[in-house]
C-alpha cells in the first residue's frame, strides 16, 4: 500500500516539504493528522516545530490528545520535542490542569519535573494546589522546580509551606529554589529561624543574603547581613551589602536608628574597607547600597568611592546625597580631587556637586573649572555658579557667551540671566557685546539680557534688527517688561514684515498687561495672517475680558479654521451666553477640528443648544466629528440617549465609531 503524499512529506528531507506538509493538516481532524503533527513536534527544524504546535492548537486537543502529549514528554532523546510539547500544553490553558495534576505520582521522575514546570506556568488555584503537594517529592529536581513555580505564582499563602519544605528538605538545590521562591513572593517580616539557621552554611549564605532582601524587616535579620558585609568572599558581602540597605528601608524610626549605631561600630573592624571592595563598575544594586551605607557612616575614607559614583549618572544623586552627610569636609575633598583627577567625567561631576553644595569653598575650583580645556566640564562649571554668591563669577561666565562650544555658550547664557539681581552692570554690559556681534544667535541671546535688566531702550534696537529670528525673541522677551518698558516698542512689532515677529508681539502683549496696546490689538485681528490674528486675538481677551466679545464674535463669523479655534478657547474663558448661542447658530456650517471644538464647548456649558443638532452631527461625514457627538450623548436623557445611539450604530460603517457607540451603550 503506498503512503499518503501527506505522510512522504513529512518524512522528506527539504524542510520547507515538511513544514507544507505540516500546514496542510490545519483543514484535517486532529485524529486524522495527529500522527504527523505530533511527528512534527520533534522535527530537527525549530519552523516545523514552531508550525506543529500552532496546528494543534488550533485544532482545540481533547482529553486523549493531552494525554498523548504528556506522553510525549518522556522522550528523554529529543529535547526539541519535549520543548515544543510543553509550550503547547501550556498554551492549551488552564483546562489542561486537572489532567497534569494526574502525573504528579507518575513513575517517571523527568515527566514529573515537566509536569510541575508546566502548571508553574500555568498557575491558578489548582495549580498552585498541585506546586504545593510536589514540593514533597521524593527527586529533589521536582521539588525544586515547584518551588520554583510557587515563587513566580507569587501568593503569600505558600510562604508556611515553604518554609516546612526548607527545613526538612535537606538537598541544596531544593534550598536555593526555596529560598528565591521566598524572596520572589516578598513577604517582609521577622527573620524565620530556618533561614537564620541555613546562613551557616557557606553554600546558602548568598541565597539566603538575597533572600533577606525581599522578607528581612527587623534587628535580627539587620545583624545578620552584617555579618555577611564582613564577609571574605565578595558575592556574598556584594549579596549583603545590597540586601542591607533593603531591610534598612522597612524599619521603623527607633529601628533605623539602631541599625546606623550598629554600622557605627564596625566602622573601624574593616566595615569600611568591606564597603569600598564591593563597589565594583557595572553592578549597579550593589554600588547603589554601598553609595547609602557610605552616606550613613559619613566616613571620609569611602570619599574616593563615592566621587567614582559621582561621575556614574546613575549613582550620581545618591553620591550627592552621601557626601552631604559629610558636610564641609567633602567640599574640601572635592577641590583637592579636582586638581588630581584628569577624568573630564569625574572634573564635571564635582563641579556639579560644588555647586549642588553651595559652599562658598567650592567656588575657587569653579573658576578654575571655567577656563577647563573640555567644554563639559566648562558646561558643569557654569551651572554650578549659578548657584554659589561669589561676586567675581559673573564677569568670567560672560566672557564665556563667545565660547567656542555652543552648549558652553547656552549654558553661560542661563547662568548670566539668574546673576541678574545679583550684577546687573555685567549683565548689561554682555548684552550689548552681544547685541554687537555678527551672529543672530548672540544677539537673540542680547534680547533675553536686556529683558533680565529691564532695558527696554536697547531691546527696541533689536527689534528693528535686520535678522528676524532676533527681532522675534526681542518681542518675545520685551513681554517680560514692565508696561512702561517695553509694550510701546512692541505695538511698533505689530506690523513688522514678518508674521513670527507679528505673533511675537501679539502675545507679549498680552503678558504687558497695559491697557494702551487693547487698540493696537484690535487692529492686528485683521492682519493678513491667521495665526496673528489669533494671537492678536488671545491677548485681546487677556487685556480686555468681556469687552472684546463683539471683536471675537465679529472673528467667529468671518475667520478661518485658525481664528475659530481661538474664538472657541476664548468664548470659553469669557463664559458669554450670546457667544455659545452664536456657536449654537453657526454649527451647521463648520467641520472638522471648528466642529468638534464647538460640540464640546456646548456639551460642557449649555447642552441645550447642541440638542437640535444631534442628528446631523451623529450622521455627520467626518468619522472623528461622529465620535464626538457620541460622547456628548452622555448627557442626554437615557430613553433619548438610547435611541439616538442604537440608531448611530444601526448605520455605522467604522469600527472606531462603533465601538465608541458600543462603549457608551454598554456604560448605561
Amino acid at each position: 500500500m503506498a503512503m499518503p503524499d501527506s505522510h512522504r512529506m513529512a518524512a522528506d528531507h527539504d524542510e520547507e516539504i515538511r513544514y507544507r506538509a505540516v500546514q496542510e493538516q490545519r483543514h484535517l481532524p486532529l485524529q486524522q493528522s495527529r500522527s504527523i503533527l505530533f511527528a512534527a513536534l520533534g522535527d530537527e527544524s525549530w519552523r516545523v516545530r514552531k508550525q506543529a504546535v500552532e496546528v494543534v492548537l488550533a485544532a482545540r486537543p481533547d482529553q486523549d490528545d493531552i494525554h498523548q502529549l504528556i506522553d510525549l514528554l518522556r522522550d528523554e532523546e529529543n529535547a526539541g520535542l519535549r520543548n515544543a510539547t510543553a509550550e503547547l500544553l501550556v498554551r492549551c490553558g488552564v483546562r489542561v490542569v486537572p489532567i497534569l495534576l494526574g502525573y504528579l505520582d507518575d513513575a517517571d521522575h523527568d515527566l514529573r519535573k515537566l509536569v510541575v514546570d508546566a502548571l508553574g506556568a500555568l498557575g491558578g488555584a489548582e495549580a498552585l494546589a498541585g506546586l504545593t503537594r510536589a514540593l514533597s517529592d521524593p527527586d529533589s529536581n521536582v521539588a525544586a522546580a515547584a518551588a520554583e513555580g510557587l515563587g513566580v505564582a507569587g501568593n503569600a499563602e505558600s510562604v508556611p509551606e515553604l518554609l516546612r519544605h526548607l527545613e526538612r528538605n535537606q538537598e541544596s538545590f531544593f534550598r536555593f529554589n526555596a529560598l528565591a521562591a521566598l524572596g520572589r513572593i516578598g513577604v517582609a517580616g521577622p527573620l524565620p529561624a530556618v533561614v537564620k539557621q541555613l546562613a551557616g552554611q557557606e553554600l546558602l549564605r548568598r541565597a539566603v543574603f538575597e533572600c533577606l532582601g525581599k522578607i528581612g524587616s527587623d534587628s535580627d535579620a539587620v545583624a545578620l547581613l552584617l555579618e555577611g558585609v564582613l564577609s571574605h568572599l565578595p558575592s556574598v558581602r556584594q549579596a549583603a551589602v545590597s540586601s542591607l540597605v533593603q531591610v534598612l528601608q522597612r524599619l521603623d524610626a527607633a529601628g533605623q536608628s539602631e541599625a546606623k549605631a550598629r554600622l557605627q561600630l564596625l566602622a573601624d573592624q574593616g566595615l569600611v574597607e568591606q564597603l569600598i571592595a564591593s563597589f565594583t563598575p557595572g553592578n549597579q544594586a550593589v554600588n547603589e547600597a554601598v553609595v547609602a551605607i557610605l552616606g550613613i557612616l559619613a566616613d571620609p575614607r569611602g570619599l574616593e568611592v563615592l566621587f567614582c559614583a559621582l561621575a556614574d549618572e546613575r549613582l550620581t544623586a545618591a553620591a550627592e546625597s552621601a557626601l552631604r552627610q559629610l558636610g564641609l569636609a567633602a567640599v574640601r575633598a572635592a577641590n583637592t580631587r579636582f586638581a588630581a583627577t584628569e577624568s573630564i567625567d569625574e572634573r564635571a561631576a564635582l563641579c556639579r556637586f560644588l555647586g549642588n553644595s553651595g559652599a562658598p569653598e567650592g567656588a575657587d575650583v569653579i573658576r578654575c573649572a571655567l577656563a577647563d580645556a573640555a567644554a563639559r566640564v566648562r558646561s558643569a562649571a557654569v551651572y554650578a555658579s549659578a548657584k554659589l554668591s561669589d561676586p567675581e563669577l559673573p564677569a568670567q561666565v560672560a566672557e564665556l557667551l563667545n565660547d567656542e562650544d555652543a552648549l558652553v555658550r547656552e549654558a553661560a547664557l542661563a547662568a548670566l540671566l539668574r546673576y541678574a539681581d545679583i550684577d546687573r552692570h555685567v549683565i548689561g554690559t554682555a548684552a550689548k557685546q552681544l547685541a554687537s556681534a555678527p551672529d543672530p544667535e548672540q544677539r537673540r541671546g542680547a534680547a533675553l539680557l536686556f529683558a533680565a535688566v529691564h532695558d527696554g531702550e536697547q531691546l527696541a534696537r533689536l527689534l528693528k534688527d535686520e535678522n528676524a529670528s532676533v527681532r522675534e525673541s526681542a518681542a518675545r522677551a520685551a513681554g517680560k517688561l514692565r508696561p512702561a518698558e517695553g509694550c510701546s516698542h512692541l505695538m511698533m512689532a505689530l506690523v513688522d514684515e514678518e508674521p513670527d515677529v507679528r505673533i511675537a508681539a501679539a502675545e507679549a502683549l498680552g503678558d504687558c498687561r497695559d491697557d494702551a496696546a487693547i487698540a493696537p490689538l484690535r487692529l492686528s485681528l485683521h492682519d493678513s495672517d491667521a495665526w496673528v490674528q489669533a494671537a492678536a486675538l488671545r491677548s485681546l481677551v487677556q487685556l480686555a475680558g468681556e469687552a472684546a466679545l463683539p471683536d471675537l464674535l465679529q472673528l467667529w463669523e468671518q475667520g478661518d479654521e485658525v481664528v475659530q479655534l481661538a474664538c472657541l478657547e476664548a468664548f470659553e474663558q469669557i463664559g458669554s451666553v450670546m457667544a455659545l448661542q452664536a456657536v449654537s447658530r453657526d454649527l451647521g456650517r463648520h467641520d472638522g477640528e471648528v466642529l468638534k471644538g464647538a460640540i464640546e464647548l456646548l456639551h460642557r456649558y449649555d447642552l441645550s443648544l447642541l440638542l437640535p443638532w444631534f442628528n446631523h452631527i451623529i450622521c455627520h461625514q467626518d468619522w472623528d466629528v461622529r465620535i464626538t457627538a457620541v460622547r456628548a450623548s452622555s448627557a442626554l436623557p437615557a430613553e433619548d440617549r438610547m435611541t439616538l445611539l442604537q440608531m448611530a450604530l444601526d448605520r455605522e460603517d467604522n469600527d472606531l465609531v462603533r465601538a465608541e457607540i458600543r462603549s457608551q451603550l454598554g456604560a448605561d
